[in-house]
């Protein structure tokens, strides 16, 4: 099961920096990311929060988080089961 979320986690993360203009046409501009992050700052948001999402989603097919973050986030997950 977690191999399965894992791969959904990556295969929507890929689809979001992949179609993020689609996205961002649908939702609109993020005034904080325009603000912050320049010119494109809405385009930037969403390919990190991609390349995030596509991170964590490995970490939890693998079940790394405790090697990466040394058990700080044990018991949030812990407690989404």
């Amino acid at each position: 099961m977690r191999i399965f979320l894992g791969l959904i986690g990556c295969v929507l993360a890929i689809l979001l920096i992949v179609y993020r203009d689609k996205v961002i046409h649908f939702m609109g501009p993020v005034a904080w990311a325009e603000q912050h992050l320049g010119g494109g700052g809405t385009y930037t948001l969403f390919v990190l929060i991609g390349i995030l999402g596509f991170i964590f989603s490995l970490m939890y097919m693998t079940n790394s988080f405790d090697l990466i973050f040394g058990g700080a986030g044990v018991d949030f997950f812990e407690s989404v089961k």
